[in-house]
């Protein structure tokens, strides 16, 4: 198992989905341009899954994942019938390392095993509850401030003579409401390579990875100012479509050594016996027009700046084939190289909301500060 090990600490990322900067999760430069403000907000963590099986020689290796274009979760996982297998996951941050640093995978189970044809809609790992709450909290955000701008640009419209500081006010505040407006319509519908929230990634996907990026939303300020005390879940309730939890078991972990103390990537194997799920579709031979997925949850401990501590809950549909003996065709592939043996998904996880212009902030300050000096 050394090979194996060996590969744990390995770095997988590269330039697909990088987000440009990043920086606090908990403040963000007002002055700074929308894309560099949600920049510092987000953080991609890329899940990749290995399927172990025992070998002739007694060492559990990865089965061949086979590509296929009707499969959109990365590949088809090659199980042999009957033997023992192990499950590998590994984690890791995107680029220079972002706003969060992964010290260990906490859990891992799989379940949900689901069986279709290869001529229904293909499955993945994409939700977008987690995006639609996050656009929702940004609209309600704006719509907010752009309330305020409005009650200031009414108070101005009602006088019958401005001064020459207050119309240059009024313009400010005019333009500001047009630049939140675009920022509203930037953030609902992204331009493709935007650094924004659900923004279509149109660089090259690596090998294995799906090509759609699911968003996983919390906004830890605010729920730091409701319960300081309560540790914090980000993706705790963001199933894929079809997911019963009821169904997910939870299988034993345990960790690599030689990842043990890196700070950015981990590792974790977990034993998985399949017949447990008390299915066909994994005891019996895959039928060619068959179509076998499971969903593989994992749980991850993070740290954030500032010494916050919470848990990042990743999910994979993988794709499965049970076959008893390898075709003359599949024996000789094993003599290729380069044959993949993983499939992965990237994640966008965005811890807030950014701020907005300094130029609101500080006209509401001195908004404030002159109504406090008439009273």
């Amino acid at each position: 198992m050394g090979c194996l090990l060996s590969r744990c600490g390995s770095t997988y990322g590269g330039g697909y989905g990088e987000v440009p900067r990043t920086g606090s999760i908990i403040t963000t430069n007002a002055s700074a341009p929308l894309y560099d403000r949600w920049s510092e907000m987000m953080t991609r963590l890329q899940l990749w899954v290995e399927i172990l099986e025992i070998n002739d020689n007694g060492i559990y290796s990865a089965v061949e994942v086979q590509e296929r274009n009707d499969i959109k979760t990365g590949g088809i996982y090659q199980l042999r019938q009957g033997l023992s297998r192990r499950i590998l996951v590994r984690v890791l941050p995107v680029g220079a390392g972002g706003n969060i640093a992964c010290k260990s995978i906490g859990s891992i189970s799989i379940g949900n095993v689901h069986t279709q044809t290869r001529h229904q809609p293909a499955l993945d790992s994409y939700q977008n509850e987690d995006l639609l709450k996050l656009r929702c909290a940004w609209s309600e955000a704006l719509e907010s401030v752009q309330s305020r701008i409005g009650e200031q640009l009414h108070s101005l419209t009602e006088k019958e003579m401005l001064t020459e500081s207050e119309e240059e006010e009024r313009g400010k505040l005019l333009e500001e409401w047009i630049r939140l407006l675009r920022e509203r319509d930037a953030v609902l519908l992204p331009k493709e390579n935007s650094g924004v929230p659900g923004a279509r990634d149109t660089r090259p996907v690596p090998q294995g990875m799906e090509s759609r990026i699911p968003t996983l939303f919390a906004d830890v300020n605010d729920q730091l100012r409701q319960n300081p005390k309560h540790r914090i879940v980000i993706g705790e309730r963001s199933n894929v479509s079809g997911q019963d939890p009821n169904q997910m078991i939870k299988l034993t972990t345990y960790y690599p050594p030689q990842v043990k103390h890196d700070q950015h990537r981990v590792c974790a194997i977990s034993a998985w016996d399949s017949s447990t799920h008390e299915t066909e579709s994994l005891n019996c031979l895959t039928e060619p027009e068959q179509r076998v997925y499971l969903t593989l949850q994992v749980g991850v401990d993070v740290s954030l700046p500032y010494g916050m501590e919470l848990e990042v809950v990743l999910r994979k549909r993988v794709c499965v084939r049970v076959y008893k003996k390898k075709s003359l065709r599949d024996s000789m592939r094993g003599f290729m190289q380069d044959i993949p043996k993983r499939c992965g998904v990237m994640y966008e996880i965005v811890t807030g909301i950014p701020a907005f212009s300094n130029f609101y902030h500080e006209n509401l300050n001195k908004k404030n500060v002159d109504s406090d000096k008439r009273l």
